[in-house]
């Protein structure tokens, strides 16, 4: 292997805390990396993105993104055609090898792989893992819901660290590859990438994941802005329409990741929005050059501004006002001109109150709900404080805006969190709502208001994210398998509920939380106390779960409350019905034994009724488990039934360790009804 490419390689390792694992499977999930976190795309995932795990159809990673986020589950997308959204979908298919040489029949084997994924299910040659075939199933849920994909593109990245060097042979397996994609007919041709990449494009993307968030451009004709406290710069400016554009698109023709994250308003499309109609109408006319004239102009907040050589650079920067004309601007490349123009407001501060500020006063005009404006709330900037500061445990980053650490080489993505992230984890453990965190995050803004109370103190929200911090790590690392992944949620629910399950919660803003929260801390933080807490989890869900596959079981609340009793009770729903069954008809076997207590009664044959009662006991494992040991060989082999003593004291000593083992069992029934009429 290329020795910069092995030197990032093991950076990566140690950036990310994996350790141990297969060299293999460890590239894969470094080129996996390289190729997804790089692209201006949120929300990535890299332990959802790898499916190399034996049964793969020959593919390493796989990412799905929907309106430039990258989509977890299906029922993500299900949430989102059920909006009737316009989808602009992009599929990512990646193999990594090891091994320098291009060969034509790997890359040929992995693209069959790609096929099968993208041909209806009777069609389908291979055998897949678990992970690529909740792949296929969301592609299929895409592809079944076509009326609503605005456009749909499928790169193929084949990457090894070798030198690639294209002969004949290999241009003709690209072509057929692209031919083979192009016929099944879901995709343009235009939107149709077939990519091999060597050691040098390894190196570039792993370089890029280090590089903040900055564009350079010129900018003529502006007006400095007076002094204002806590401003280091600012500016009205006019600029052309195409040198606007390089501020807020990549070098790829992308719009930047992350840019519009301090803007309360999604693109809204064009179909659906009459404003943004009239937008792209004007980008139309004749009078397109009067442009600048009719819109309201673009609002950018920076960290730094910087001149050199006539040319400015921008870094740390976000679009808080102007997404919905940026966005058409975007997708109308080919009809604007150089005559069009467009005013810009520059506001480069360090100062987040100020950036706050101007992020509601832009934003003004319009009403707007208050989880939009989430991430500059004032108590989203005392989590960010905390987080800054708390270095007590493992140090984690709270990014309150996206790409904010970017660049910054403490802050390894697995250790940041995001509001989003933090509501998901937070509802898991202290509200024991996995079930609705597994869903879109739009099914937590019902939960909202018992989320980031302004009185919260701030160790809760640090506990879950650090509990979150270290199962991504387990998964990551392979010590729990990834069929498992769908139920990290569920999986963080029941560390936290097994080690508190001694301890009540205290009052959410007491000084009690703390020493609370560190007791889970302090077992999550301990390798050998975590892998006990991981196992015992994942055994949970085992005894729990009858299908691990089934793609809806995780948004289930009676999962939950099932997953919560075996916990604390080790008993399964179905276990439950068995004991009160048994319950109900045990006493008529234990009858004649009662009787036989008093004097011996001679009336009953005890041997034939001891048959009775041990086959009862025995299937029912609960009842079997918890009796003495070896109770029906000591009761067959002490009885004689020819003395009445003999059948008195036998049948005595049956009765108290039955009425010892209902008492038992009553005693957990009654524990069980906390969780069985749970809703």
């Amino acid at each position: 292997m290329d020795i910069i490419v092995s030197r990032y390689f093991d950076k990566f390792l140690k950036e990310q805390k994996i350790g141990g694992g297969k060299t293999d499977t460890n590239f894969e999930k470094f080129i996996n990396y390289i190729c997804l976190a790089t692209k201006n795309i949120n929300n990535f995932n890299l332990v959802s993105t790898c499916v190399g795990e034996g049964c793969d159809a020959g593919i390493d990673g796989i990412a799905i993104a929907i309106n430039n986020r990258y989509v977890l589950d299906i029922s993500d997308i299900a949430e989102l055609i059920d909006k009737g959204m316009e989808l602009n979908v992009e599929l990512f298919f990646i193999q990594a090898k090891t091994s320098e040489a291009f060969e034509c029949k790997e890359i040929s084997t992995f693209a069959n792989g790609v096929f099968d994924l993208l041909k209806p299910e009777c069609e389908i040659k291979r055998v897949m893992n678990d992970k690529v075939k909740a792949k296929y199933y969301m592609i299929r849920k895409l592809i079944d819901n076509y009326e609503y994909i605005k456009s749909m593109k499928c790169t193929l990245l084949y990457v090894t660290p070798g030198k690639y060097i294209e002969d004949d042979n290999l241009a003709s397996t690209k072509q057929k590859i692209f031919d083979d994609i192009k016929s099944i007919e879901i995709f343009e041709e235009e939107n149709i990438f077939i990519e091999i990449k060597d050691k040098s494009f390894i190196r570039k993307q792993y370089e890029s994941t280090k590089v903040q968030n900055y564009a350079t451009f010129e900018l003529s004709q502006k007006i400095e802005i007076p002094f204002m406290h806590g401003v280091d710069e600012a500016y009205f400016a006019i600029m052309p329409i195409k040198e606007y554009l390089k501020i807020i698109v990549d070098d790829a023709g992308r719009i930047r990741s992350g840019i519009f994250e301090l803007n309360v308003r999604d693109f809204a499309g064009i179909e659906d929005n009459r404003v943004n109609q009239d937008i792209v109408t004007t980008i139309n006319s004749k009078d397109k050059s009067y442009f600048g004239l009719l819109n309201n102009g673009i609002t950018i907040v920076g960290k730094s501004l910087s001149k050199m050589q006539g040319k400015y650079t921008i870094k740390n920067f976000y679009v808080v006002n102007g997404c919905q004309t940026t966005n058409v601007l975007s997708e109308n490349l080919s009809n604007l001109s150089d005559d069009m123009w467009i005013s810009v407001k520059f506001v480069i501060t360090q100062d987040d109150d100020i950036i706050r500020n101007i992020v509601k006063a832009t934003n003004s005009q319009t009403e707007v709900e208050e989880i939009q404006l989430l991430s500059m709330n004032e108590y989203q900037q005392e989590l960010e404080s905390f987080f800054s500061t708390y270095d007590t445990y493992t140090k984690l980053f709270y990014e309150r805006r996206d790409g904010q650490y970017r660049g910054n080489p403490e802050a390894l993505p697995v250790k940041r969190i995001n509001p989003e992230l933090q509501m998901k984890c937070f509802a898991s453990i202290f509200l024991q709502i996995p079930h609705i965190a597994s869903r879109f995050s739009g099914k937590l803004q019902d939960e909202n208001k018992q989320i980031f109370l302004t009185t919260d103190n701030p160790i809760m929200y640090y506990t879950a994210a650090l509990l979150n911090y270290h199962v991504e790590l387990a998964f990551l690392n392979d010590e729990i398998k990834q069929a498992y992944y769908k139920f990290r949620y569920h999986i963080q629910m029941l560390i936290a509920s097994e080690v508190w399950k001694n301890e009540k919660q205290p009052p959410r803003n007491s000084r009690r939380m703390q020493t609370y929260c560190e007791i889970l801390i302090s077992k999550i933080e301990n390798d050998t106390d975590f892998t006990k807490l991981l196992q015992k989890a994942q055994q949970c869900i085992d005894k729990v779960v009858t299908n691990i596959n089934d793609t809806e079981i995780t948004k289930s609340i009676s999962i939950i409350n099932n997953l919560l009793m075996y916990l604390h009770i080790g008993w399964t729903e179905k276990e439950v019905k068995a004991v009160k069954y048994f319950l109900g008809i045990v006493g008529d076997y234990l009858t004649p034994f009662d009787n036989m207590s008093f004097d011996g009664d001679l009336r009953y044959n005890f041997r034939k009724n001891l048959t009775y009662l041990q086959k009862i006991s025995i299937d029912n494992a609960i009842v079997y488990n918890i009796l003495e040991n070896n109770f029906f060989e000591d009761i067959i082999s002490n009885i004689n039934e020819e003395q009445r003593d003999s059948r008195k004291n036998n049948a005595l000593k049956i009765c108290e360790e039955y009425s010892r083992i209902n008492v038992q069992l009553k005693a957990k029934l009654k524990d069980s009804k906390k969780y069985t009429s749970k809703k």
